[in-house]
């Protein structure tokens, strides 16, 4: 089964191919619009959808694509994620010792090594222990409203978590691009990234 992104029903099809380079996208029998637009779209089209927020495109990806390396993007992420933070910690160390400042890299690598592996656990368990509330406060809002839909599933809920989580991501432009006014550019990523959540989160 696939799902409409415009209404999130459920439809046995997408579409119908009538020659290897001719296919039809089909409508959806609820909202009488095309069930999956995308389907005829360029990945990049459906990317630039997801940094807009559309929900269509999270739904897309989530139920109707043939997307499955989410572990990998919970690895890009988790890596990601760590190194912004080992960065703003190495220059915070860096900025408190100025005057050993030239021989900081050589005295302090194996302790740098150590926390950038410190903050990489940190952020995993940070990840895991929001997922993990995120899916008991869903099985919670299930359980007050007495309907549980019958499509959802907590490997969905983990996947548009996941998605909507690599937003934080950009924040990595800020460690390259040294920004004069770090903590507002982080202020700002931490909002699209909430923005990013709860559009999958409502999308899934």
């Amino acid at each position: 089964m696939y799902t409409c992104i415009n209404c999130g029903i459920e439809v046995e099809e997408l579409y119908r191919r009538y020659s290897p380079s001719v296919l039809k996208v089909l409508k959806c029998g609820n909202c009488c619009n095309l069930a999956d637009k995308y389907i005829e779209y360029d990945p990049v089209i459906v990317l630039v959808d997801l940094v807009l927020l559309e929900k269509p495109a999270y739904r897309h990806l989530l139920y109707n694509s043939n997307f499955q390396s989410y572990w990998k993007l919970m690895v890009v992420l988790l890596l990601g994620e760590s190194f912004r933070a080992w960065s703003i910690f190495k220059n915070y160390q860096i900025d408190q010792d100025s005057d050993d400042h030239q021989n900081y890299p050589q005295n302090n690598k194996f302790d740098s090594e150590r926390s950038f592996y410190i903050l990489l656990a940190h952020t995993a368990l940070s990840l895991g222990a929001f997922v993990l509330a995120m899916i008991i406060s869903t099985e919670i809002r299930w359980l007050i409203m007495g309907v549980r839909p019958q499509k959802y599933k907590i490997s969905d809920l983990f996947h548009a978590l996941i998605v909507g989580g690599c937003a934080k991501l950009l924040g990595l432009l800020g460690v390259i691009w040294q920004y004069v006014a770090p903590e507002l550019f982080y202020v700002l990523i931490h909002g699209y990234t909430m923005l990013c959540l709860l559009t999958a989160y409502s999308g899934h």
